[in-house]
């Protein structure tokens, strides 16, 4: 029995030996291109993906700032709309006194008997 195991343990020891001492089976080299290829892109596409979440997070913080600056404008235009308003009341009350004061005495705009009014004297023409 003994024996038996000695001749086993030589026997795997030999193929141990064999399948390290063998350069490669002829699959192994081709699979290795394969896995090297496999992982150059992976390490690519890594990188790019890193370069895609950088992108993402500047238009992220710029969309941010775009957001702060649509709600300011946003601000801006109720104040003047309400500044318009309040200029299109205070004209509309102007109007409303204007038309409210009594027109003044036609007697006090006509000019007195014997001098001609500015519109009625002749104006001379220049360079004639």
């Amino acid at each position: 029995m003994n024996k038996r195991i000695i001749t086993g343990l030589t026997m795997l020891a030999g193929c141990l030996g064999m399948g390290m001492a063998m350069p490669s089976c002829p699959g192994q080299q081709a699979m290795q291109q394969q896995v090297d290829t496999l992982q150059t892109k992976n390490a690519e596409q890594t990188k790019a993906i890193q370069q895609l979440t950088t992108n993402v997070n500047t238009m992220k913080e710029e969309m941010t700032q775009v957001k702060t600056l649509v709600g300011q404008m946003g601000n801006t235009v109720l104040a003047q709309k309400a500044a318009l308003e309040q200029l299109e009341q205070a004209v509309k009350d102007l109007a409303a006194k204007a038309a409210a004061r009594p027109a003044p005495a036609k007697a006090a705009a006509k000019p007195a008997k014997g001098k001609p009014s500015a519109k009625s004297l002749p104006t001379k023409k220049k360079g004639h």
